[in-house]
């Protein structure tokens, strides 16, 4: 913090290169008008402001600056566009009686219209600025769109890494999964897991209503939470014919039959 300060807005944050690359003659940023302030000079009571400009050399815009530069220098990479220069400007402006805007929201093409004697316009709607304004309209749609279509129910089944398997003493293959439930829904739900890809499978959630071992033990998930369940998944001796088999886990609420899968493996010892 106290090392690196403002060094890491100008030099490891992207956003400088990013609003460079997107600013045109004609966009809206903190400026100093220069035809107004110069030649700038210390404040004086009765002065002429006719044979002045509006600038006291104050410094207050540079003070205030949290990145230490003089916004009276021009545009500049290291400006964060937070604009407190623009109020100790109005600030000073006020006290000493003079219209306030010295520094202001401008563009760099009203800059040169002054100068040669235009008038300045404000031109809001332009190709670059259209166009930024469709993509982040696709972009703002896309999140509405995901937001709208995501569901609201999710699992996710995480294998035990040690032990890989269990072998019972009638000889049936045990493996033991985290088994963790998104309930993304404002209510309680009552689920219903069932699992396939070998037969006889039995399931003990512990930790839920437990009913022994099951091929579709049921628990509840309170709304809007995250929670897990010990998963112990049981097939019969002989069933596994290789040392892995695929699984797949099936969720589904008992209410409205809306699902949510996944696909594990069974783990053994092999032939």
């Amino acid at each position: 913090g106290g090392l690196m300060r403002e060094q890491v807005c100008t030099y490891m944050c992207p956003w400088p290169r990013i609003q460079a690359a997107m600013m045109d003659e004609e966009s809206l940023t903190v400026t100093y008008r220069a035809d107004r302030g110069e030649p700038r000079k210390p404040f004086e009571k009765n002065a002429d402001w006719d044979q002045r400009g509006d600038c006291i050399d104050c410094k207050a815009c540079v003070v205030v600056c949290p990145m230490g530069i003089d916004i009276r220098d021009g545009q500049q990479l290291e400006c964060i566009t937070c604009a407190l220069c623009i109020d100790a400007c109005d600030d000073v402006m006020g006290k000493i009686g003079r219209p306030r805007g010295l520094i202001d929201y401008d563009s760099i093409a009203n800059d040169e219209r002054r100068r040669a004697g235009e008038e300045t316009k404000l031109r809001l709607f332009r190709p670059r600025t259209l166009f930024y304004f469709g993509l982040w309209g696709l972009i703002g749609l896309g999140m509405l769109y995901v937001l709208l279509t995501r569901a609201d129910l999710d699992i996710n089944v995480i294998h035990d890494r040690n032990p890989l398997y269990t072998t019972l003493s009638d000889g049936s293959l045990r493996n033991g999964y985290t088994f963790k439930i998104l309930n993304k829904a404002r209510e309680q739900r009552t689920l219903m897991l069932h699992a396939s890809g070998l037969p006889g499978i039995k399931l003990k959630v512990v930790g839920s209503e437990d009913m022994g071992d099951s091929p579709d033990p049921y628990f509840t998930v309170k709304p809007d939470r995250l929670q897990s369940f010990r998963l112990l998944v049981t097939v019969p001796p002989g069933t596994l014919k290789d040392d892995a088999a695929d699984l797949r886990f099936v969720l589904k609420e008992i209410n409205t039959g809306q699902t949510a899968s996944y696909n594990g493996l069974f783990r053994g010892p092999g032939q």
